[in-house]
């Protein structure tokens, strides 16, 4: 008795590999390099199904077998591509995150006693503030706190 395997199933989801694997990505620039690539995924669905084809052919059932190979291993690629794909659009995230908090300035301006003001420029660099001559300040220095050191 022959028992037949639905293509239905198998269908759907080279179908849906296919579709996540043409429109996924981070939402990142189009440049950070989160998108996913089809080669990969086309190259293992061959692969599953050449193997699917050695196996089916002890039987007659060698198209039953190639779909399902060729599925089993087009969720593999794609599982795997969206692993690597994540672990990169989180690095591009976090290193995004990390420039932009290197890349804070803050500007007090410090009155003088004759009435300009003196622009000081600090930077943030994670919880610290840095004057422009390298002292640190845990906090946000006020402008009379600056006044001795940058004012006129």
């Amino acid at each position: 008795m022959k028992r037949r395997i639905p293509m239905k199933p198998v269908m759907i989801v080279l179908t849906v590999s296919l579709v996540l694997s043409a429109c996924a990505g981070c939402g990142g620039d189009a440049g950070s390099n989160c998108q996913l690539k089809l080669h990969p995924i086309y190259g293992s669905a061959f692969g599953g199904a050449l193997l699917g084809v050695i196996a089916g052919d002890k039987d007659g059932r060698e198209r039953e077998y190639a779909a399902i190979g060729a599925g089993i291993f087009a969720v593999g690629a794609l599982l795997e591509q969206t692993d690597k794909m994540s672990e990169k659009c989180r690095e591009h995230r976090d290193g995004h995150k990390e420039k932009q908090e290197e890349e804070q300035e803050v500007v007090v301006q410090v009155p003088n006693d004759n009435g300009s003001l003196t622009p000081v420029v600090l930077k943030k660099k994670g919880g610290e503030y840095i004057g422009p001559n390298g002292e640190h300040y845990k906090r946000l220095p006020t402008a009379e706190q600056l006044k001795p050191v940058y004012g006129l």
